[in-house]
């Protein structure tokens, strides 16, 4: 069996599969039977690992997972979950699939058929596991469960699958080498599928699933209340590989996406308990964020900080929140870094009011690109926007020319002027600095555009908050907090470009706006985070995500192409050389390139890597002293996603897509593919030619349809 199919792929695949089903009811199963006395929390069991009866019914999927576990990742229903994101849903699936597609005797049909019947998934981790430092590690301790409405697709898969088969449903998976590398079981009464590392852990789970040890509801990181939404839980304390700077007991993350309405919204609570967390809750008081509203209009991402010390706190308490992460007194780090400039942390406090707000702008002109050269575009024609309140004049007077000039004093770049300072920098982009009435406006980026965003600030008509989606999404965060941060999904789309642009605008215009809170804790740092629209920030990053990881994973594969032609262009010219030195009495016109080679493999891969043969006449071992690969002394023992071709004098790829024709005195090096198996191919040619008596080759490479 292949490797692609190892342990950690199976538990990643089953919480990505649990993301592109389909979604739908789920299947009702008879109530669940009285259960025996729970074991405590947190223990495991020490029964050997032998199976027990097998359940004939699961009520939820969190029945089969143990009391103790320390990682836990549910999605029961993804139908509603990527009901607004099908261009993710469908790529999830087409690439689950693709995974149970590439076992052998697994058919694309039967792999989708699977894929498409599952109705919800949980991958979680036991107790015995933690301590074990490495989420790998743990993953090697980990199990998956997954229900599925037809089970008929899933026991058609399991006969294809090379596996041991025991009672009652067991079967043991075995890699290529014929080892044991997972252990499952497959309730078929309650279309449940159990998959596990070891079998421990398996016949845990099933103790837990026929009532006879307690199930995660009993644990403290269980939320009822957010059962039937996607969910993740992690106890951070117990995931830790111990030392001085472990989590405390206590310390854990819970992020949900629960559904209201039809729409997803996102919770995520955390507490990371000890002394090196910054007890931020205890020095921050929370804010309304009116600095945010005044950015200017065409953010596509905003971010209101609160920086209001609690009642009887300073800018030094806020610091010496810091001291454990920085491993001492940041505070009198802080006021040696002044003290060089001419001021004191008395000056800041009494100049810093309670808000900062951050705006990323884009120039609506330049589009943004992600493939190939233009990778270096997307990052001009940017700006950053930093507005500070403030809350003394003179104070922020006396801050402000202090910083300005040691700025000068330290920078021959450096111009001034009162209330102003700016810095150039590298490619046409500016750091710079403004004193206004209440706020320090400090922005970075392209110089043009980054004084166009700069002078719009505090312009009621063009602010943020005369912006209807700005005011839609603000309207819902009704508490001040600590942090908002607002995304503007509809400016975004419109400066992407080809698939990024139709995988983004597939999930919808709204707006988004997240509000995080901070706990007023003296154990370490606690927070929630929550607001309507993250999931679109989640399935963004995701649509994004699978179109630069597939555009990164493409790049890879075209390095092999432009590697490798070049290596068969430079061996053209070693064997030009070669015949050269052997035939110094020959006019140079006379002279003569290898003959053409056939191309390897006969036809173009696709979709698929292509191993050449070693055997003697074979691919790169055809030609002679004068024709074929042989005359070229070019071999290639690695598999390849491209058929390579070498034609000298006529018979040129490229000249039909665009591509320069070196004529009948030259060569063409050509790499035809078909990554995504569509049946379009890119081609990649290098070529040469014979000028007064020597070979040139072309300076750059010919590329057609690159990513295909």
């Amino acid at each position: 069996m292949s490797r692609s199919l190892s342990l950690p792929r199976v538990l990643t695949a089953a919480g990505l599969v649990a993301l592109a089903s389909c979604g739908g009811t789920t299947a009702a199963t008879p109530p669940p039977q009285s259960a025996a006395p729970p074991s405590p929390a947190g223990t495991a069991a020490t029964t050997p690992p032998t199976a027990p009866t097998m359940p004939r019914s699961v009520e939820s999927l969190v029945d089969v997972v143990p009391s103790d576990a320390v990682l836990v990742a549910s999605v029961p229903q993804a139908g509603a979950l990527l009901a607004g994101a099908p261009v993710v849903q469908e790529a999830l699936v087409q690439e689950l699939a693709a995974v149970l597609a590439r076992q052998p005797g697994v058919s694309p049909d039967l792999a989708r058929d699977v894929t498409a019947s599952l109705d919800g998934a949980i991958v979680f981790v036991g107790g015995e596991a933690s301590q074990g430092g490495a989420v790998w590690a743990l993953l090697g301790h980990g199990c998956a469960a997954a229900r599925f409405r037809d089970g008929a697709p899933v026991e058609r898969l399991l006969k294809e699958l090379p596996r041991e088969t025991g009672e009652d449903g067991a079967f043991a998976l075995r890699d290529d080498k014929d080892r044991v590398f997972a252990h499952g079981e497959w309730l078929a009464e309650a279309r449940v599928a159990l998959l596990c590392a070891r079998p421990e852990p398996l016949a845990r789970a099933l103790r837990v699933a026929g009532q006879r040890e307690a199930s995660f509801r009993s644990s403290a990181l269980f939320q009822a209340e957010r059962a039937k939404d996607p969910w993740l839980a992690l106890d951070l304390h117990r995931m830790s590989s111990g030392g001085a700077t472990a989590p405390e007991p206590g310390s854990r993350l819970f992020l949900a996406l629960p559904m209201s309405q039809g729409a997803p919204g996102l919770r995520v609570e955390l507490a990371a308990l000890g002394p090196e967390y910054p007890r931020l809750g205890a020095v921050l008081a929370a804010t309304d964020h009116g600095a945010m509203a005044k950015l200017p209009s065409g953010a596509l991402v905003a971010l209101g900080l609160s920086l209001q010390r609690s009642p009887g706190k300073t800018v030094s308490d806020v610091l010496g929140a810091f001291n454990g992460l920085a491993g001492g007194p940041v505070a009198a780090a802080a006021a040696g870094a002044l003290a060089e400039v001419g001021l004191e942390l008395g000056d800041v406090d009494r100049a810093l009011g309670g808000e900062a707000a951050i705006g990323i702008y884009r120039d609506p002109k330049h589009k943004l690109a992600f493939a190939g050269g233009e990778r270096d575009a997307a990052l001009r024609h940017n700006a950053v926007l930093i507005a500070i309140a403030t809350a003394d004049a003179a104070a922020q007077k006396k801050v402000f020319d202090a910083v300005a000039a040691h700025m000068k004093r330290t920078s021959k770049k450096v111009r001034t002027r009162p209330g102003w300072v700016s810095d150039d920098l590298d490619d046409h982009n500016e750091l710079r600095a403004e004193s206004r009435q209440g706020f320090v406006l400090i922005g970075a980026g392209d110089r043009s555009f980054l004084a166009q965003v700069a002078a719009r600030f505090g312009k009621d008509k063009e602010s943020l908050a005369a912006s209807p989606s700005f005011a839609e999404a603000r309207a819902r965060a009704k508490a001040p907090s600590h942090l908002e941060m607002y995304l503007d999904r509809q400016t975004f789309a419109g400066l992407l470009e080809g698939a990024a642009a139709a995988s983004f605008g597939a999930l919808g215009a709204s707006p988004t706006l997240l509000s995080l809170t901070l706990a007023p804790s003296d154990r370490g740092l606690e927070l929630a985070l929550g607001g309507q629209g993250g999931v679109e920030i989640l399935g963004t990053s995701a649509a994004l995500a699978v179109y630069g990881v597939r555009r990164y994973l493409a790049s890879a594969k075209t390095a092999e192409a432009k590697n490798t032609i070049g290596a068969i262009a430079r061996s053209a010219v070693g064997a030009f050389e070669r015949a050269a030195g052997s035939q110094k009495n020959v006019p140079p016109s006379s002279r003569h390139l290898c003959k053409s080679a056939n191309p390897v493999p006969a036809a173009v891969p696709r979709g698929a890597r292509y191993t050449p043969s070693s055997s003697p006449g074979q691919d790169f071992n055809q030609g002679d002293d004068t024709s074929g690969w042989r005359c070229l002394q070019f071999n290639l023992a690695m598999s390849a996603y491209y058929q390579y071709d070498y034609r000298a004098g006529s018979g040129y790829k490229g000249p039909a897509r665009g591509g320069p024709d070196p004529g009948k005195d030259g060569f063409e090096v050509s790499a035809e593919g078909d990554l995504d198996g569509d049946g379009t191919t890119s081609l990649f040619t290098r070529t040469g030619k014979i000028v007064n008596g020597k070979l040139v080759l072309s300076p750059q490479i010919f590329i057609a349809e690159e990513m295909e």
